[in-house]
């Protein structure tokens, strides 16, 4: 981010991204069917769970809670690697 845009239309930005993220997780969740078990859709939840993660790596920055955008982008790359598993 440039740091000559004022802090809250940057704060802005990044709660605005991670509605976007969250916009589009609701809507691929809106299509998946929940009750299924098998290996391929267990890996598309979790990939679904580290995109949400990062709209939650987002908010935390967007609060300047630096611990909590580090716990979250942790978390996430634990969903990306069992995505990937």
């Amino acid at each position: 981010m440039s740091n000559d845009r004022p802090a809250q239309v940057q704060q802005e930005d990044l709660l605005d991204r991670a509605d976007v993220i969250d916009g589009g997780v609701r809507a691929v969740l809106a299509h998946l069917d929940l009750s299924r078990t098998d290996a391929d859709h267990e890996r598309t939840i979790d990939a679904l769970m580290a995109v949400s993660r990062a709209a939650d790596a987002l908010r935390a920055l967007a609060r300047n809670d630096f611990p909590a955008a580090d716990e979250a982008t942790k978390s996430m790359a634990r969903y990306a690697d069992r995505a990937r598993d």
